[in-house]
Formats: structure tokens, sequence, C-alpha cells
């Protein structure tokens, strides 16, 4: 079983599982906790600023309100302190054996639980006593924790995602799942790929429609030129910054708060475009854009027509695919295909013909259940289909820099 350290309590990593509307799971938590993620991930702890989050996922979830910490520093004071009720014995790499001064009657048992190799020499090994003491969620106690082979979820307001990336990897952990987008800013996320090549840390970023098997259908289709080469594609994501305003308040606006999804896809089926040209439109009064649109050529011939915030009042996730001889329509409401057929309606014309889906594509399977799935098949050395690590994302967050850095910036009158 793999070790699970999470890192915020919000809406992706538990309070989502809430919306009866939505396929469940649909949250890290969900996941975890499902009846399949009990056989295969257990809680080491769980991080949150917010009391009333960390008394709502205890409620929710079932679990022991000493797994839950308001901060990093917090938890990991408590995960590596000898005295800890919860560990038996602690080595914390060649000569860096702690000592307890304050109690003599102490006895603290050190005893060594795994070789380090010479890359993680100083990395933290732990043993966790199983002495009868049973968590409410039973699954929430193994023995003989290396951070090396945990894997540490961040599901926090993005401007945070760098720092608790860089405090997690100091601290050991060398799996890391990170909500998108990986930073705020493609500085920040080439620091932080620098520091993950330097350390050896595998990090993936959470675009979770890369596990939906439609998405990859679509990829496959595309990348076999099942249907010819892609002509153009118009990939939407329409929101307001304002409303629910996560992008304003992230500061990364729609172009990054949630277009990273539709450039990740974009980015997957047909690689990096060669040209950009881009609008960003905003409030006088405003940090970030209320809509962005780029017009993304790629060497090959393919067309993509991108718009992000759009200063709607619903939400909008579409793919808009149209290849020699077909539509696919990809989204959050809908799946249509249409192919080339002759038409109906003029003679020695072909026109799009709907056709039917079968249940098994368009139902699928979950992609929670898929990432996870991924991720505990690379972390136990199986073959594993895990997608979407830092070296992709680096490309997303060039991508989204270059349409923000390039664009034309017009003022929005109210």
């Amino acid at each position: 079983m793999i070790p699970v350290l999470l890192i915020g309590l919000g809406r992706i990593a538990s309070l989502l599982e809430k919306d009866p509307l939505r396929n469940h799971p649909c949250t890290h938590s969900g996941a975890l906790f499902s009846a399949w993620g009990k056989k295969k991930f257990f809680l080491l702890g769980a991080i949150d600023p917010s009391e009333e989050r960390r008394r709502q996922f205890c409620k929710d979830w079932n679990i022991q309100e000493s797994k839950c910490f308001a901060n990093f520093r917090e938890w990991s004071s408590a995960f590596l302190s000898v005295e800890d009720r919860e560990l038996d014995s602690i080595t914390l790499g060649k000569d860096r054996v702690p000592t307890s001064s304050n109690n003599s009657k102490q006895k603290t048992s050190i005893r060594k639980v795994g070789t380090p190799s010479k890359t993680n020499a100083s990395l933290p090994f732990f043993s966790i006593n199983q002495s009868g003491q049973k968590s409410r969620n039973s699954h929430t106690q193994r023995k003989n924790i290396d951070l090396s082979s945990c894997l540490a979820v961040i599901a926090t307001p993005s401007e945070t995602h760098s720092e608790l990336a860089k405090s997690a990897i100091r601290l050991g952990f060398r799996h890391l799942l990170v909500e998108k987008p990986v930073c705020h800013s493609l500085p920040l996320a080439q620091k932080l790929a620098k520091l993950c090549k330097e350390t050896k840390t595998n990090l993936w970023v959470n675009h979770e429609r890369r596990y939906h098997p439609l998405y990859q259908q679509v990829r496959k289709w595309i990348q076999e030129e099942t249907y010819g080469p892609v002509r153009t594609i118009r990939a939407s994501v329409l929101t307001s910054a304002r409303n629910p305003g996560r992008a304003t308040l992230d500061k990364t606006g729609p172009l990054f708060h949630d277009g990273t999804h539709a450039v990740d896809l974009l980015i997957w089926y047909l690689g990096m475009p060669d040209k950009v040209r881009s609008v960003l439109r905003s409030y006088r009064d405003s940090s970030v854009e209320e809509q962005a649109v780029a017009l993304l050529t790629y060497p090959r011939g393919e067309t993509v027509f991108l718009e992000a915030g759009g200063m709607r009042n619903y939400f909008q996730f579409e793919l808009d695919i149209q290849t020699e001889s077909a539509r696919f329509l990809v989204g959050n409401d809908e799946v249509r295909i249409w192919k080339s057929k002759p038409s109906r309606k003029y003679k020695g014309f072909n026109s799009l013909t709907p056709v039917s889906i079968s249940e098994k594509s368009s139902a699928g399977s979950n992609p929670f259940l898929n990432l996870y799935d991924a991720l505990f098949r690379h972390l136990t050395g199986k073959p594993s289909q895990i997608t979407g690590n830092m070296e992709e994302n680096l490309q997303i967050l060039t991508l989204l820099d270059t349409i923000r850095k390039g664009a034309e910036k017009r003022i929005v009158e109210v």
C-alpha cells in the first residue's frame, strides 16, 4: 500500500464529492477512500489552514482529528518527532540520529528500516507503531514508512504549489501529484523542474481528462489519423474570472487557472504550435484578464482557436475537433461524433452525418480512479500509463506564458 499525504482539503481535494450531479469519485479523497482506493493507499496525514475544513474532512471521511494539521511545518514537525505517539522509531540518515536530553527516563528505539541510496542518503525513514492502536479509518496504519516511496498530493491554490512542492521534496518525498497548473508562472515552474531533476523527484500534474477513456480514444484517432489529419480545433473554456472567482483569488486568471486544461489536451494531441497570436481583455480594476483568445498554428497545418474566460455567466469546456473526414465534439456537457458520408440533400456531395456512440465508449470509466491506478502501478513497479510529468507541464506553462506575454492588451469598458 502507498502512504499518501494530502495537502489541501478544498474542492478538488474533497468537497466536490458532495455534488450529487457529478460522476463519483470526483476528488482525490473520493478516490483514496473508495472501496478500491482503501486497498491501495493509506493516509499519512491531511493539511489545511482552515480549522472548519479539517473538521469537515474528518467528519466526511471518518478520519481521526490527530491526522489533520494546519500547515506543512506542523505536520512535518509532528511526524518527525521521536516523541510522537504514532512513531516507534526513526532513522534520519547517516550521523543524524535524534537524541532526547529533556527526559532521562525516555527509551528511544532507533531501528534501521531501509538502506538509503547515495542520492537519498539523508531522506527520513519511519516505522509506525502498530501495537494494537487502530484508527477509525482502518487503512491508515502501516509499517516502515520511507518518505521517498510515499505520495504527496498538493491540492491547494495555484500560488502555493511551488513552495509546498519544494517543502515536500526537501523533506524527502520523491513522488508528487500536483493540481493544475503546476505553478502560476513559468519561472517558478522552471525552478521547480530543476529541483525535481536534481533530486530525481517524479512530479505529475492532475489534468484528469487524460485519464478519461473518451479523450484517450480521440487522441488515438488523431495520432493514427483514423479519419484523416486534423484541420481545425476550437477549444473553449468559458467562465468568468469573477464568478465563481477562483481564477481571480488565485491571481492566475482564467487562462492559467482554467485554460490549462485545454492547453494540456492540445499539446497532448498535437504537440507545440509554431506560431501564436493572442488578445487579452480585462477590466481596468482587475489584475487578471477576463478573456483570453489565441490563434495557434502548427507545423503540419493544423489551426486552433482557443478561448478562455470569455466573460460568460455559464461554464463550458469543449473541444470541437474537425478532421479531414469527421468531427468530434468532446466536452463536459456532451460527446458527439459526425462522419463524412454521401449527402442526403445534395447529389455528389458528402455531409457530416451524426453517428451513435457505443455505451462503452461514451460511459467509459472514472478518470480519478484511472489516475490513481496509474500512480499505484508506477509506484509499485508495474507497467503504467502514467502521464503528465514535469517536462510536459513545462511545455504547458511555456505556451500559456507565450499567449499571455505576446498578447495585445485591451480594456473592457463597464
